[in-house]
């Protein structure tokens, strides 16, 4: 009976002393440990004319998970002079031949993000279109930058 209590006294320091060991481990997990990717980003350009009461588009993909800006750079007329005239900007999911918008808004060109939406993976669309402000055609010019 004395050896059994013996091998299991024993036993149970071992544990301890095992348990006592692995818990005080001060080495943090890494980066690449926790399965968490960095955001790549990508920055497209996106330009063409625009008509009075029209729209235009354009599709690109998601592929992670993250924050995307639009920006709307520059709004011209067709001779190249700058213009401040407030158009649509937006973002959707394309369906057919057009840009059904889930976010927009009217802005001005400007140097900095107008519109600022997180987005999934995939499919989606960017989106120009006259609010009501233009008399003629103009050329415009958008910057979006997406994970």
């Amino acid at each position: 009976m004395t050896v059994f209590r013996l091998i299991r006294g024993v036993a149970a320091i071992a544990m301890v002393c095992l348990t006592g060991a692995a818990c005080t481990s001060t080495t943090a997990p890494s980066a690449a440990d926790s399965g968490i990717r960095d955001l790549e980003f990508r920055t497209e350009t996106f330009s063409g004319t625009l008509q009075v009461n029209g729209s235009g588009f354009y599709s690109f993909f998601v592929g992670q998970a993250g924050p995307a800006e639009l920006t709307l750079a520059a709004i011209q007329t067709p001779g190249g002079a700058a213009l401040s005239t407030p158009v649509g900007i937006g973002v959707g999911v394309p369906s057919g031949t057009g840009c059904p918008r889930t976010t927009s808004k009217v802005a001005s060109p400007g140097l900095t993000a107008q519109l600022t939406v997180t987005l999934n993976p995939g499919t989606y669309c960017v989106a120009v279109f006259d609010a009501g402000n233009l008399t003629s055609s103009v050329t415009f010019a958008m910057r979006f930058r997406h994970p």
